[in-house]
């Protein structure tokens, strides 16, 4: 059996069709290319994957980012959900109690979208899977909100995706505030 056919074994289990597998393989194959495809135009237009730190803000639903020479760059995020590591799990954003409810709608739409595809990795709080399974959900996450990047973020042993809009560089004197002035109830 070849390493595709595991993995869609592994995502999809032996109930799903074979013909709704296939779609769904395919959705998160191009999600995942495409999300690649936003990583190095981002990596040239705003540094994505060469911040020094980043920090979020829950309630206004701000990520920030820390670049060299006191750049910063802040967006809206959506949490999907948190891979563990050590546990070798992937937990969705929807189902921890501990991300409030208004940063959970992007999880939340690929769990609706996992229901009607009968995925049951998309519909289950918690799935034992493996660090590019997590990408692949965080990819397909992100193509299914049209949202404009996934960004990783390491706590511990737990690593945090989420989807994110536009991406907006500053100085780090003149944000400050950098939340206060970017609530925004749509996102």
């Amino acid at each position: 059996m070849n390493k595709f056919t595991q993995f869609l074994n592994r995502i999809f289990g032996r109930s799903t069709s074979s013909a709704t597998a296939e779609s769904s393989a395919s959705f998160i194959t191009t999600a995942f290319e495409e999300m690649v495809a936003q990583h190095r135009q981002h990596a040239s237009s705003w540094k994505h994957g060469k911040e020094k730190g980043w920090t979020a803000d829950l309630s206004a639903g701000v990520i920030m980012f820390k670049f060299d020479k006191d750049q910063t760059g802040t967006a809206h995020f959506q949490t999907i959900g948190s891979y563990d590591e050590v546990a070798g799990t992937f937990t969705w954003a929807w189902a921890n109690d501990s991300v409030p409810a208004a940063l959970c709608k992007h999880a939340k739409l690929a769990k609706k979208w996992g229901l009607a595809q009968q995925h049951p990795s998309f519909t289950s709080k918690t799935v034992t899977c493996t660090m590019q399974d997590a990408w692949n959900f965080a990819a397909a996450t992100r193509k299914i909100a049209n949202a404009k990047t996934v960004y990783r973020g390491r706590v511990g042993s737990n690593f945090i995706f989420m989807t994110t809009d536009e991406v907006h560089l500053d100085a780090l004197g003149s944000n400050a505030l950098w939340a206060a002035n970017r609530n925004k109830t749509n996102w």
